[in-house]
């Protein structure tokens, strides 16, 4: 099995990418720095910019991966900037400020970027889900409790506090990445 790091500091979705990947015989291994992320309307130059900075710090092949996510009723909002709006909003101000759309959509944009000395690849798949009325299990992310990916049975929280992942029933960049570096022998 090789070993490829996974730049990223957040635990959750080190796990994703950690099953995703075993399955196709490639073993992550997680390293942090501290990468100061450029700010854009859409994250797939933000992924690009942090895996050159990444291979920069590290000088080997590595991965790192970005979310964006995107309510339509709010014009797309919050996009790339979820992880600041997590900071800013209460899951009260989420309660209020989705409780009256009439379309309830939410779209997690993941991409993943791979990052060698010749050879920077990305992947990026949207992923559809619901933004719930009320509130489901308790995540340290308010918006966790309020989004499913599985048509309402189970808010990503709910997923969490079981210890298990609200994306390994759906297909993810991981997929497209770790069936990608496979096919290359990389």
């Amino acid at each position: 099995m090789g070993r490829l790091m996974y730049v990223t500091g957040n635990a959750m979705k080190f796990r994703l990418a950690s099953v995703v990947c075993e399955s196709f015989a490639i073993s992550l291994e997680q390293a942090t720095a501290n990468i100061v992320e450029i700010q854009a309307e859409n994250s797939e130059p933000i992924a690009q910019d942090k895996a050159d900075k990444a291979f920069a710090i590290f000088q080997k092949p590595l991965v790192v991966s970005d979310d964006s996510w995107m309510i339509p009723g709010l014009q797309g909002f919050p996009g790339p900037y979820m992880k600041y709006v997590n900071d800013w909003f209460s899951l009260e101000d989420w309660l209020h400020l989705t409780r009256d759309l009439p379309d309830r959509t939410i779209i997690l944009r993941q991409i993943v970027v791979y990052k060698d000395a010749h050879v920077r690849q990305l992947f990026s798949v949207d992923i559809p889900g619901i933004l719930l009325t009320e509130p489901r299990g308790t995540a340290p992310d308010p918006h966790n409790t309020l989004v499913s990916f599985d048509g309402g049975k189970h808010s990503s929280a709910e997923y969490h506090e079981q210890g298990k992942s609200a994306a390994a029933h759906r297909h993810t960049p991981w997929h497209e990445f770790a069936a990608w570096h496979k096919e290359k022998n990389l």
